[in-house]
C-alpha cells in the first residue's frame, strides 16, 4: 500500500500565504517517512484538494491522509471538507482518503506562541 499525506490549508489571496503551506510541506516530506507528499488550499490557491487528490492517486498512492492546518473544528471542518472528501471517495472508491484531525488546541502550539511573544518582548 502506498501511502501519501496532503497537508491542506484555507487559501489566501496573498502569495506568501501558499509559499508558507508549501514550507510546512516540505517538513512534513523531510521529517516523516511519506514518499508522496502535496500541499493543497481549500480555497483562492491551486493545487486545490481534487487536484492535489488526483496527483497523489495518479503517483500511486492507494491510502491518503489529509491532515487539515486549521485551528478551529469551524465549518470547513464540520462540513466544507467532509464533502469534498465524500465527493472524491465516490470518484476514486479503490482510494482510501481519511481526514487527519485539525490541528486545535495543543500545548506545543504554546511554545511556539511562547517563542513569538518572546521575539517582540
Amino acid at each position: 500500500m502506498k501511502k501519501a499525506v496532503i497537508v491542506l490549508g484555507h487559501g489566501s489571496k496573498a502569495p506568501q500565504a501558499f509559499e508558507t503551506l508549501k514550507k510546512y510541506g516540505e517538513m512534513v516530506k523531510s521529517k516523516s517517512r511519506f514518499e508522496i507528499v502535496e500541499v493543497a488550499s481549500l480555497q483562492f490557491n491551486k493545487p486545490d484538494l481534487p487536484e492535489a487528490l488526483d496527483s497523489v492517486i495518479r503517483a500511486g498512492a492507494t491510502r491518503v491522509v489529509i491532515v487539515p492546518f486549521f485551528l478551529y473544528n469551524g465549518i470547513h471542518m464540520q462540513k466544507d471538507i467532509p464533502e469534498a472528501i465524500k465527493a472524491e471517495k465516490t470518484k476514486n472508491p479503490e482510494v482510501d482518503i481519511v481526514l487527519a484531525n485539525h490541528l486545535g488546541a495543543d500545548n506545543r502550539l504554546v511554545d511556539i506562541v511562547l517563542d513569538r511573544i518572546e521575539e517582540v518582548s
